[in-house]
């Protein structure tokens, strides 16, 4: 079922969707520009069959603060950062301008912008 669904990369940082991006799993220690790389569904309008029951160390998966906080990357950083109520990536809630964004948007529907710039330089980094 999920396999036909849609989905992208995004900007985390310009994400105002009520269902946030998720860190990918495929390529878990890609880096551009200081940020993990993100997917979204929502934003391809279509609805995650995935990460719930594929993508078991999802951020969004992890119920407690212990949990949330355990994930960490490969270099040892945290993958996830817990909000006092959910766990999300990392950027989403301490990167500076992803900060700025959650503080304007808050509760507010919207989209995230897709980063093909960011996949495609971080797939010719890989190739490199």
């Amino acid at each position: 079922k999920w396999c036909k669904q849609r989905w992208c990369y995004v900007d985390p940082c310009s994400c105002s969707l009520e269902t946030r991006p998720k860190v990918t799993m495929y390529l878990p220690d890609a880096v551009f520009a200081g940020m993990s790389l993100y997917y979204s569904y929502e934003t391809c309008e279509s609805k995650d069959y995935f990460t719930e029951k594929f993508n078991l160390d999802a951020c969004v998966n992890q119920k407690s603060k212990d949990k949330c906080l355990s994930l960490k990357r490969k270099r040892g950083e945290n993958k996830c950062a817990w909000t006092g109520t959910t766990c999300l990536g990392w950027e989403i809630v301490e990167h500076p301008l992803c900060k700025k964004l959650v503080e304007a948007h808050s509760g507010v529907s919207a989209s995230c912008r897709l980063a093909t710039a960011v996949v495609a330089a971080v797939l010719a980094s890989l190739m490199a």
